[in-house]
């Protein structure tokens, strides 16, 4: 029997409930009702040390801040300082790079944005979103449009996915497309470490006092880290120091990221050479080719129904021989061959019962052909004892890589959200006030008025994109 998200949810309130009290009981922490704050002072002195590379630390933190807010950035620490002509050009030059610069990821990653049947058409402004206001741009419009989608939707009836909801490591959401892993909490800790970690750095190289440092804990999930900076110091300094110590952490997680990216990538390839060295043969000798196990006739997601393009030419037990004249003899060849060009037609060579078929496709809009496939075990090839635990082995860490690249990435995208309590908000209010000197309002007040128009904003969007969590 399915768990509806609110029985799920109220277990979770009440158990989070208890290991709270529990936590201030044996560590002394903090806690406010389900939260608990463990805090620590060792990681100071380390801090300390990390600071004295003021010159890295400023380009990194700026680094932050273009990725974080784009060509915004760009107008604000260059742009305000030059005439008319030459100001505009400036904005339309970082602009157009920081749209080029995503258009680039996205053909070089295999393009999950412009196929991604979620986006669509709409690619090219979330481009532009980019551009404008680099990632807290992205995760802007990427909730306008899930919002946009889940009304447009309501209205004829039809429950969309949810755009925001409760990632916990082991647990599976109704209705929410990824369940992260239990190993994922792991991932989980290292992330906020490393954010708030280089948080405490850049503070350090600011001259802020850090008072202590530590985890944040919803029950047992770690929900954040934190340095407690002194925030009278940090409310009286100058723009030009908050402003890094804000984009440190976000910036952290991205290059943590790309870390981890070069990992996996780099894993996946040596894996099959490892393999190789450690069991000469072995992947040549395991499988003797693919067939097709399952034939949809559609795939639904989101509401939204994407017919099957093999549904009526491919049949269950078809053996696929070749795919655009690649010989198909394992599914790592398959997988390989599908998505080159991702989004473009294939064309299959299929044995079905000693006869060669030969069929040509073109994905439907979720990039997919509509077919299941079943590696064909080679019977007469015996598997080394000890290559199942090598196996499992290979596939935790490369999966391990993989959620602590995915989760990275959505950790670094939700705080640069131009709202409190996420670095991006702080951000947002310090260089968006320039834009309203019009209003003739003391910096303090516009910076005040511009927190309020984004909180506003986006928690209508957060509201809308929970909706069918619950109806």
């Amino acid at each position: 029997m399915e768990l509806s998200f609110p029985l799920l949810l109220a277990v979770f309130l009440v158990i989070s409930f208890a290991l709270a009290q529990l936590f201030k009981r044996l560590f002394k922490a903090d806690t406010y009702l389900i939260v608990s704050l463990i805090r620590t002072r060792r990681p100071l002195a380390f801090f300390d040390r990390m600071a004295r590379h003021t010159r890295l630390l400023d380009a990194f933190a700026l680094l932050g801040l273009i990725l974080g807010f784009g060509s915004i950035t760009i107008d604000y620490h260059f742009g305000r300082k030059m005439q008319g002509g030459k100001r505009a050009l400036l904005f339309l030059l970082s602009f157009c790079s920081l749209s080029l610069f995503l258009m680039l990821i996205d053909h070089l990653l295999g393009n999950p944005f412009s196929k991604n049947a979620l986006i669509g058409e709409a690619y090219p402004l979330l481009v532009a979103s980019f551009g404008l206001m680099g990632f807290a741009g992205f995760a802007l419009f990427s909730l306008a449009l899930q919002a946009y989608d889940i009304i447009a939707k309501y209205l004829i009836g039809i429950r969309g996915c949810p755009g925001v909801a409760p990632l916990i490591p082991g647990v599976e959401i109704p209705r929410v497309p990824i369940t992260p892993p239990l190993h994922a909490w792991l991932s989980l800790l290292i992330i906020l470490l490393v954010h708030e970690g280089m948080h405490g750095i850049l503070g350090r190289r600011h001259g802020f006092e850090i008072k202590s440092t530590g985890v944040i804990l919803l029950g047992f999930l770690p929900i954040g880290a934190f340095v407690e900076p002194d925030e009278q110091a940090v409310k009286k300094a100058k723009e030009e120091k908050v402003l890094p110590f804000l984009a440190a952490g976000p910036m952290a997680n991205l290059t943590l990221m790309l870390l981890t990216g070069l990992l996996l990538f780099g894993g996946i390839g040596a894996s099959s050479a490892l393999t190789e060295k450690l069991y000469p043969g072995l992947q040549e000798k395991i499988f003797t080719g693919v067939k097709v196990s399952k034939v949809s006739e559609s795939t639904t997601l989101c509401g939204a129904t994407y017919p099957s393009p093999a549904f009526g030419v491919f049949k269950e037990g078809d053996v696929i021989k070749k795919v655009n004249g690649v010989a198909i003899t394992s599914p790592q060849i398959l997988l390989l061959e599908l998505q080159k060009n991702r989004g473009s037609e294939k064309t299959f060579g299929l044995d079905r019962n000693g006869t060669i078929v030969a069929a040509t496709l073109t994905p439907n809009g979720m990039g997919q052909f509509g077919f299941q496939m079943e590696p064909i075990r080679n019977e007469g090839f015996a598997l080394p004892e000890s290559y199942r635990n090598y196996a499992l082995a290979t596939y935790f860490i490369l999966d391990f890589l993989y959620w602590l690249l995915l989760l990275n990435f959505l950790v670094a995208v939700i705080n640069f959200l131009p709202m409190p309590p996420f670095d991006g908000g702080r951000i947002a209010m310090i260089m968006f006030a320039p834009y309203f000197g019009f209003l003739g309002k003391p910096k303090e007040e516009t910076q005040k008025l511009i927190g309020k128009l984004f909180i506003m904003g986006i928690l209508t969007l957060l509201v809308v994109n929970a909706l069918p969590l619950f109806f």
